[in-house]
């Protein structure tokens, strides 16, 4: 048994080891089971090692690889078949890579420094780019001149100027010293239509906000600008050797990293701290904390900044001379602080052996709110006028928030669309109306401690005014709160207006669009921008429109910034006798200034000892320090300040003198290189100084071959390498303090080809499925990744198909990985943050879209589904090795539906008529057929088809310009906009941008006024309404109407009457007088006609109206009434004739008025019966008692004339008893017997009459009840019978009398029919005698039932 289990094992074990190589050379698949049939599975016609291959499956059908049949299991590097895809290799990867030293950007040949701060002028800035081993940039080619100018586009939203080294050698042609190369093929670079002043001798970069493009502008050169560094990329390397960036780790051996001897730097700056005055009993302390890390581990010192004879100092504070005082750790304690000795700046300092560190500096205040001015003059204002109500707060630190109360506090004013209390504490109304009217206060609360204050109260008076305010800008508006934003502050910008009607507003940017996150409210009164930053700076625009008028006006916002590091200080380690070079760069508005400081005191070179003087240089931003020594290790501090603030930013300088050693970074022991690639073996002792190094291969020193080259950084790079490079190589670096050596083996492999690929060229068209094609081989010691490019970006592949088809060769459950990950709770959404991300294991973007690109049956294939245009481009198959990467590109045309046209325009505008004018879009592969074209009113803002399915002539040849005429399509007196798709074989395409706004002329109106109608109002009025015409619709301004009408009823007139209506009468109705005596309720036609400043428009068709009711004048007769029971009357009457005299309109119905004979007439109640019937029933009434009687008919116009009263009484109370003892047994299935004990009516109840049993199903309501009646003077019993068997009722039993039906047994009795067992009631008992019962009459049924069978 134990052999065969071992047997078993090896089996299981050789399965895992040949599975993938059979996944790789299988020829053959055999069905699985598990492989869902929705699902992709392998195709063999798309596989070329089968024999069934289909070159027209696969985009390697361009290739010159053909696959052979048989050969499954065939090694690719013994297969002459198998030859390299030739011509197609497109990048090869060459580890040999030079970059650029950090915060220098890399573009081409080149490197670029941006130096923002501090500013110089042309002469400064390139003696500083020559510090670097760089000069000033020259422009020499358009294709440079377009990354500056896109890369100034994306860092620089100041849009600052930027110095180049252009400058100009003679009038008008200039030469760039950088290089010394031409200038001229740049010229178009130069902003037009500059002056030819003689001094303006120099080029920098600025943003044109005419041309919207950055270009280049004469200068004179003597301002200090910001300016731009280049050097080429071949010298880069001695300016990395300059700027040699070392850890603090350098030169120490310590195995506890927290360990490494380090100065102090700080990770915690000490914030502003606020002492509340009011909470001085629950809180009397105020503390501020620093924290820095450094080993050993720091000491702390707090200081407060004052100032002696203007001059600024800082003094130590000392627990041990103020009590008050408490330092503990990084954390200053200052006990009852005092307002007037404790407010100020503060800053620590954190020290170790290894030097000392300045904190930022932080304010330490007090908030407090002191109170009102209690004496406060009533405020008046005109109705319809607007009004400024300030505040008057009282004296406060910090800011407050504002609160508006009217007549008592806490009622306060609620902001509308007139009404609004401003960041600065004043309530604004649009406009005043007599709603206004009342008592105010302003009250205050703390932003820090919550406490208020309340304000005195005073009176607003509105006094009447005939006129209103034209609209305009309240006081200084727009405003922008605070006035001078901080970098990073949130931003609120006011704007209101006074004026009647009450405005809508608008906010937006000159020139641009707002800033993103931009939000409005309060009405769209409000504009707030998040975290503002510096390129939120611009002109911001308010609009205010209402009926009568629209205004703009603009606030020009600018940012101020702390400084904040751009370029922050490294620590430095280096070798006694280096030279130093420090240098900082700092961003700041207003423009920041320097200071250094050595060990947190200043660096001033005219305090040093002449010999330290020769050796510092102090540029601004960059300190030098020539062959440091052991007494130049410090901390050294960048300070970078303006007037709001400082910044500083830190850096350990130590001295080092050491011997080199490999004891960190010996030789890599293996290395691997590709045939005909480049190759480095690099050599990074620690050493101080640096050391030279011998190169030697196996044992022999490596000269200047041809192939072989030992760079300054020690790198050893061997250029195409051959089979002959292979070898044990060891590199020994010697300096004057000793030597040492490492040695490694260099391994030469063949490297990676193509030997499949996609076409050249691939043309498709939308909504295709794609397939790419790319297979390599490499030396099987090597692993082999695959990943594709568009355009340059990494594109994402979704796994799935590759992983389900690997599954399925393999014989495994295709679903089991995808289980796996769910159970892991992957993140799927780890790349829906944005369309293209950086990801931070990658040196490239990735590609994303939706639905997602695949992977194919194999590693290189790449499936693009559902194909879009923006799927056309450059594709890069990636074959990524250990020693080398190579790619191979295709390029996708996608055919689609026409791109947007542009250019759009429309000219020869007329009322109805416009010539609109455009250029064609991309036609994306097809050819243009026909368009669509749509316009948008500013009335409505929609856009609506004007033009379906048209083509169009061309205008101009040379730029393709298209036009179609649009024929009375058009509203007048419009303001137009206009868009347009095109139309190929594929389809319709995306709409064109809006078109400029063009103006219709005017013209009358079109339409007829329409829903005309009337009627209603007093007697002797005819009332004319319709709808007035819709903005779109006018045509024109001065909009009137003119109504006409003539009698067709009684005395019919031939002629229409008329009457105009101004245009200041904004209503749509007008009131026509007639006899009132004579023609009321009297038919008349009437139509209504609009007109405009151009004429009259149509007359809307003739509508029949009524003029208004009168009275009735006839009174109902023979009225009588009789009682229905306790609490209702019946009433009847005989209805008044219905001739036009008598009713005078049209019958509505008859009102009845009644009321208790104890009481006043005038108390009576009115009861409304609609409809000519003669009877009603008045409910609701009293028991045992008399009430009087009036009828009177009515109509639209009231009531007529009351009839004579009618008196008549209630009946007694109905039973105020329940009958009780309620017993429910079966009868039979569908039957059942209900008794219960009687009741006896008092003297205030009318005498019984007898019982009702009401039975009703569970799921029904009480109102559709079934009831049994049983007289009185019978036996208190009745049967219910036709029952449904199996369903659950609920049964009451009530007396009744003339008085109505009277109280109803509770509670109501619940049973089901047909239970053999019992019958539920209330109490849930079971019946004996009812059970015996129903058993006699089933057990018969039951019987019978079986016997037919």
């Amino acid at each position: 048994m134990q052999s065969i289990f071992l047997a078993r094992q090896y089996w299981l074990l050789l399965l895992l080891l040949i599975s993938p190589i059979l996944e790789v050379f299988s020829a053959t698949v055999t069905p699985n089971s598990y492989y869902p049939d929705n699902e992709a599975r392998y195709d063999p016609s798309a596989d070329p090692r089968s024999s069934s291959y289909d070159p027209s499956r696969s985009g390697s059908r361009a290739s010159n690889i053909r696959s052979q049949s048989g050969m499954a299991g065939i090694n690719p590097w013994r297969t002459a078949s198998l030859t390299p895809v030739a011509g197609t290799i497109l990048t090869v990867s060459d580890p040999i890579t030079e970059s650029c030293p950090s915060h220098w950007v890399l573009n081409e040949e080149s490197c670029y420094k941006f130096v923002r701060s501090p500013k110089k002028n042309r002469n400064q800035a390139r003696t500083q780019c020559k510090a670097y081993g760089a000069d000033l940039v020259s422009v020499s080619s358009k294709e440079e001149h377009g990354w500056l100018t896109r890369h100034l586009h994306k860092t620089d939203p100041l849009h600052r100027r930027w110095y180049t080294s252009a400058r100009q050698s003679s009038p008008g042609a200039f030469v760039n010293e950088g290089d010394s190369s031409s200038f001229n093929d740049m010229m178009e670079a130069i902003l037009p239509d500059q002056p030819s002043t003689p001094s303006l001798n120099y080029l920098a970069y600025v943003y044109s906000d005419l041309h919207t493009e950055w270009g280049l502008l004469k200068v004179e050169g003597d301002e200090a600008l910001q300016y731009i560094c280049e050097i080429p990329l071949k010298l880069v390397q001695r300016l990395k050797e300059n700027l040699v960036e070392r850890t603090s780790e350098f030169g120490v051996y310590v195995s506890d990293p927290r360990k490494v001897p380090h100065a102090p730097v700080f990770t915690q700056q000490p914030k502003d701290a606020m002492f509340d005055l009011v909470k001085r009993d629950i809180i009397n302390y105020v503390s501020i904390t620093c924290l820095a890390e450094g080993y050993p581990h720091p000491m702390y010192k707090w200081y407060k900044e004052e100032y002696e004879d203007n001059i600024a100092v800082s003094r130590e504070i000392d627990p041990m001379s103020d009590r008050r005082f408490t330092v503990s750790g990084g954390t200053l304690v200052i006990s009852e602080p005092d307002s007037i000795k404790d407010r100020g700046n503060y800053h620590c300092r954190a020290s170790n052996e290894f030097g000392t560190v300045t904190s930022e500096s932080v304010q330490i205040s007090f908030a407090y709110v002191a109170e009102f001015n209690l004496l406060r003059s009533p405020e008046q204002g005109n109705q319809f006028w607007g009004k400024a109500i300030f505040c008057d707060p009282p004296q406060h630190y910090p800011d407050v928030h504002y609160y508006w109360a009217r007549n008592f506090f806490p009622n306060l004013v609620e902001e509308d669309s007139r009404t609004m209390v401003s960041y600065d504490g004043n309530l604004y109304f649009s406009y005043l109306d007599f709603i206004d009217r009342g008592r105010y206060s302003c009250n205050v609360k703390s932003t820090v401690s919550g406490v208020g204050k309340n304000g005195p109260l005073f009176t607003l008076e509105v006094i009447p005014l005939p006129n209103y305010q034209q609209l305009k800008f309240a006081n200084n508006f727009p405003k922008a709160f605070p006035e001078s934003p901080i970098r990073g502050q949130d931003v609120r910008l006011e704007c209101i207006a006074f004026g009647y009607p009450v405005p809508s507003y608008k906010w937006s940017r000159r020139n641009g669009n707002l800033p993103r996150g931009a939000k409005l409210s309060s009405y769209d009164r409000v504009l707030t921008l998040p975290a503002v930053q510096p390129g939120d700076v611009g002109e911001y625009v308010c609009q205010a429109s209402n009926e009568k008028l629209s205004i703009e006006d603009s606030i020009n916002l600018s940012i101020q910034a702390k400084p904040s590091f751009t370029i922050p200080l490294h620590d430095q380690f280096m070798a006694e006798g280096e030279d130093l070079l420090l240098e900082c760069e700092a961003f700041g508005i207003p423009d920041v200034e320097y200071e250094w400081l050595r060990n947190s005191e200043l660096l001033n070179i005219e305090t040093m000892s002449p010999e330290d003087a020769e050796r510092y240089t102090i540029t601004t931003s960059v300190l030098q320090i020539l062959s440091v020594k052991k007494s130049d290790e410090a901390s050294y501090q960048c300070k970078a300040s303006n007037q709001l603030g400082a910044a500083y930013s830190a850096a350990q300088l130590r001295v080092f003198k050491l011997a080199p050693t490999f004891r960190k970074q010996p030789l890599e022991t293996e290395k691997y290189a590709a045939e005909g690639m480049n190759t480095t073996l690099e050599c990074n002792p620690e050493a101080a100084p640096v050391p030279d190094f011998v190169w030697r291969k196996n044992g022999i020193r490596i000269g200047g071959a041809s192939r072989t080259e030992v760079l300054k950084s020690s790198t050893l790079v061997i250029t195409s390498v051959t089979r002959d490079d292979a070898g044990n190589y060891s590199c020994t670096a010697t300096n004057v303090y000793g030597s040492a050596s490492s040695s490694g083996r260099l391994i030469v492999l063949r490297r990676p080809e193509f030997y499949r690929a996609p076409p050249e060229i691939i043309r498709t068209s939308v909504q295709e499925n794609v397939i790419l094609e790319c297979e390599a081989y490499t030396d099987p010691i090597l692993d082999m990744a695959y990943y594709w490019r568009q355009n340059g970006l990494r594109i994402h592949t979704d796994d799935r198909t590759y992983l389900r088809n690997l599954a399925y060769m393999q014989g495994y459950d295709p679903d089991y990985i995808f289980r796996k990950r769910a159970k892991q709770q992957m993140d799927r959404n780890l790349y829906q943050v944005s369309s293209s991300r950086r990801v931070s294991n990658l040196l490239d973007f990735v590609n994303l879209r939706e639905p997602p690109f695949e992977k194919g049956y194999r590693p290189g294939h790449l499936l693009i589904p559902n194909v879009t245009l923006s799927d056309s481009g450059v594709y890069e198959c990636v074959a990524k090795t250990p020693v080398a990467t190579i790619a191979v590109e295709t390029i996708i045309t996608v055919d689609g539906p026409p791109g947007p046209p542009g250019g759009v325009t429309a000219v020869d505008v007329t009322s109805t008529m416009a010539r609109v004018r455009w250029t064609d879009g991309a036609s994306n592969g097809r050819p243009i057929q026909m368009y669509s074209i749509q316009g948008r009113t500013h009335w409505t803002k929609q856009w609506r088809t004007v033009a379906h399915n048209v083509t169009a002539k061309i205008i101009n040849k040379q730029n393709s310009r298209r036009e179609y005429q649009l024929e009375s399509v058009l509203s007048p007196w419009s303001v137009y906009s206009f868009r347009l798709k095109a139309f190929n074989e594929l389809g319709y395409g995306e709409y064109s941008a809006p078109s400029p706004q063009v103006n219709t002329k005017t013209d009358i109106p079109f339409i007829a006024p329409q829903d005309v109608g009337g009627g209603g109002g007093k007697t002797g009025d005819l009332t004319i309404t319709w709808k007035r015409l819709e903005r779109e619709d006018q045509n024109a301004p001065n909009v009137r109407y003119r109504v006409f009408w003539r009698r067709v009823g009684l005395d019919p007139e031939r002629q229409f009457k008329k009457h105009d209506i101004p245009a200041t009468n904004t209503r749509n109705f007008v009131v026509v007088l007639v006899d009132p005596v004579k023609y009321f309720y009297t038919e008349y036609e009437v139509k209504v006609q609009a007109f405009n400043r151009e004429g009259a428009g149509p007359i809307s068709e003739p509508v029949v109206i009524y003029s208004a009711e009168d009275m009735p004048q006839a009174q109902p007769t023979e009225v009588a009434a009789y009682a229905h029971n306790a609490t209702a009357i019946n009433v009847t009457w005989v209805p008044i004739e219905p001739t036009r005299d008598n009713i005078r309109g049209e019958l509505i119905g008859y009102r009845i008025k009644y009321w208790r004979k104890s009481d006043e007439e005038t108390d009576n109640i009115i009861r409304l019966n609609l409809g000519a019937e003669n009877s009603a029933t008045i409910v609701g009434l009293i028991p045992n008692t008399f009430y009087w009687v009036r009828v009177m008919a009515y109509n639209g116009a009231g009531a007529g004339p009351e009839s004579e009263r009618f008196l008549e009484r209630t009946w007694r109370f109905p039973p105020l008893t329940a009958p009780n003892a309620v017993e429910v047994s079966p009868v039979n299935p569908s039957t059942i017997r209900v008794t219960w004990r009687g009741i006896t009516p008092s003297t205030s109840e009318e005498p019984l009459t007898g019982y009702k049993v009401k039975v009703w199903e569970t799921d029904q309501d009480f109102t559709k009840a079934n009831e049994t009646f049983l007289p009185i003077g019978n036996e208190l019993e009745v049967y219910i019978s036709d029952l449904t068997p199996g369903k659950i009722y609920k049964l009451r039993v009530m007396g009744f009398s003339r008085g109505g039906e009277g109280k109803m047994s509770s509670p109501p009795w619940e049973f089901q029919m047909g239970d053999p067992e019992m019958l539920r009631g209330e109490s849930q008992r079971v019946l004996g005698g009812g059970l015996s019962s129903l058993l006699t009459a089933v057990l018969p049924l039951v019987i019978s039932a079986l016997l037919q069978r």
